[in-house]
């Protein structure tokens, strides 16, 4: 006994355009979850003077490559991501103190500052919660 078949449309083109539609949610949810995620980092560390850093934050979506991008645009971000000085990660910071003039033109003594992976850690620290999105979006 023969069964016979018989495709009538093709709805692949479909299919695929809204796993992609999916998969730009997915990652712009994520985005701006790490976003608030690294700017609480940054409030909880008392990294705050001006805000400038933390409000900042942003994130990009490349859905070419799939990929979301969270970060800043200010220059000193990566001292507070890495640390100077002595506190500097692996060991690449200025070994000895150094004179440095505040704002309102007081002088101080540093060693320097401690990292806070603001970034990082707003990666790293949610990932399943990242992945419970992701999964979230991809249900919709």
């Amino acid at each position: 006994m023969a069964i016979d078949i018989k495709i009538s449309s093709d709805n692949t083109r479909q299919i695929l355009n809204e796993l992609e539609q999916k998969c730009q949610a997915a990652l712009e949810a994520c985005g701006q979850q790490a976003v608030s995620h690294a700017k609480q980092n940054i409030t909880a560390a008392s990294r705050v003077d001006t805000g400038a850093l933390r409000n900042s934050m942003n994130h990009k979506v490349d859905s070419g490559a799939k990929v979301c991008y969270v970060g800043t645009n200010q220059s000193y971000a990566i001292y507070n991501e890495y640390g100077t000085g002595i506190y500097a990660e692996g060991g690449k910071g200025r070994k000895t103190p150094w004179r440095y003039v505040d704002a309102k033109g007081e002088g101080h003594w540093t060693r320097g500052m401690k990292p806070i992976h603001f970034l990082k850690n707003a990666i790293q620290d949610h990932a399943d919660e990242y992945k419970a999105i992701i999964e979230e979006q991809l249900k919709k």
